[in-house]
């Protein structure tokens, strides 16, 4: 049977489809998966991926480059509503980073297995360019997400981001094992502390303080 005419798209509408309809199959199946399959998932002829692509590798290097843009995690991230509280925002924030690390984990572990790992990415200087750029992106977004809120922490938001993004990272990745930390865990340990509030040797709220004093760890006299 003919598979239908695929519907009128703009070349960066249908490549950025075809990677799309690309994600999940590379993620379950490597670099084995047949542009046949992929063109079943995406509803089109198998030759419409070679007018986009000029060939499978490219469209397998075009959607593993795609794991790694930042762009939908931008988007997400404008998305968050700022009413919520800044713990909740940071919560929302992690998930969504979450979700995208493991989906690129995934894809590296898969194609590791399959006997074709990733390439390495190039080491020229406007690749190096734009990974600085796409890390400053994602960093001022986090900044933007924190907002005013900023004055409640007793470091700059810019290291804080720094912390939460190693903390998000070490948490999903799969080398590290261990259950996954949830993002609130995550956020309430790097907001709150590891310290039980009740064991005395917490951070010490018998008294309000103004946002700009840093909060303190309370501890015992000594004779």
């Amino acid at each position: 049977m003919t598979p239908p005419r695929a519907p009128a798209m703009s070349p960066d509408d249908r490549r950025a489809s075809i990677i799309a309809v690309t994600m999940p199959l590379l993620r379950e199946k490597g670099r084995i998966v047949s542009t046949k399959e992929i063109a079943k998932a995406a509803g089109i002829a198998e030759g419409t991926i070679f007018r986009v692509f000029d060939s499978k590798d490219d469209l397998i290097d075009a959607t593993v480059h795609d794991a790694f843009d930042n762009s939908t995690l931008l988007v997400e991230l404008a998305e968050i509503d700022r009413a919520l509280c800044l713990r909740d925002r940071l919560a929302r924030a992690v998930a969504i980073m979450q979700e995208h690390l493991q989906g690129v984990f995934a894809l590296m572990t898969v194609l590791h297995a399959s006997g074709q790992p990733m390439r390495p990415p190039t080491h020229d200087g406007d690749a190096h360019r734009r990974r600085e750029e796409a890390t400053a992106e994602l960093d001022e977004a986090f900044v933007e997400l924190i907002g005013d809120d900023a004055r409640l922490l007793r470091v700059s938001a810019t290291t804080f981001i720094g912390y939460l993004r190693m903390l998000t990272l070490s948490s999903v990745h799969p080398m590290l094992g261990g259950q996954a930390s949830t993002p609130e865990e995550l956020v309430d340990v790097l907001l709150e502390g590891a310290l039980d509030r009740g064991s005395g040797h917490g951070p010490d709220r018998s008294q309000d303080r103004t946002p700009t004093t840093p909060p303190t760890l309370s501890r015992k006299k000594t004779t």
